[in-house]
C-alpha cells in the first residue's frame, strides 16, 4: 500500500510566490532560506522517532496496523515524512541556486560564506 500522491503546488501566481532578488539582497535571502531550511530539516529529524507507531495489543490486526501506519508515516520511500524531507532538501536547492546568482553578481565565495555562518544560525 502507498501514500496517495500530494497536491499539485501553488499556483506561481498566488500570494507569497514571488521573491526579488538583485544584488543588494541577494545573501540576504539566501540566508533566510538556508535558515528556514535548516531548522526544517532540524525538527522533521526531531519529530522522526514519534512517528513510529507500536500495537497497543498482540493481536494481528494490532500489528499489521500499526506495521502499515509507519510505513506510510515514516517508512516507505514515499511516505509523508520522506516527502517533507524532500521538500526541505527543495528549499536547500533553492539556496544553491542563490549562491550561484551571487556568484554571477560578483560575490566571492570567503563573502558567500560568511553571510551563513554558524554564528548566524543561532539567531
Amino acid at each position: 500500500m502507498t501514500t496517495p500522491a500530494p497536491p499539485p503546488p501553488p499556483v506561481p501566481s498566488g500570494a507569497g510566490q514571488t521573491i526579488t532578488v538583485n544584488k543588494d539582497n541577494v545573501l540576504e535571502v539566501r540566508k533566510v532560506i538556508l535558515l528556514a531550511a535548516d531548522e526544517a530539516h532540524q525538527k522533521l529529524r526531531a519529530l522522526q522517532p514519534s512517528l513510529v507507531l507500536y500495537a497497543p495489543a498482540g493481536d494481528e490486526i494490532s500489528k499489521t496496523s500499526t506495521s502499515v501506519w509507519t510505513a506510510n508515516l515514516v517508512g516507505n520511500p514515499d511516505s509523508h515524512f520522506a516527502r517533507l524531507l524532500q521538500y526541505v532538501e527543495n528549499v536547500f536547492d533553492l539556496g544553491r541556486q542563490l549562491e550561484e546568482a551571487a556568484k554571477q553578481y560578483g560575490y566571492t565565495d570567503d563573502e558567500i560564506a560568511a553571510s551563513f555562518n554558524m554564528q548566524q544560525r543561532q539567531m
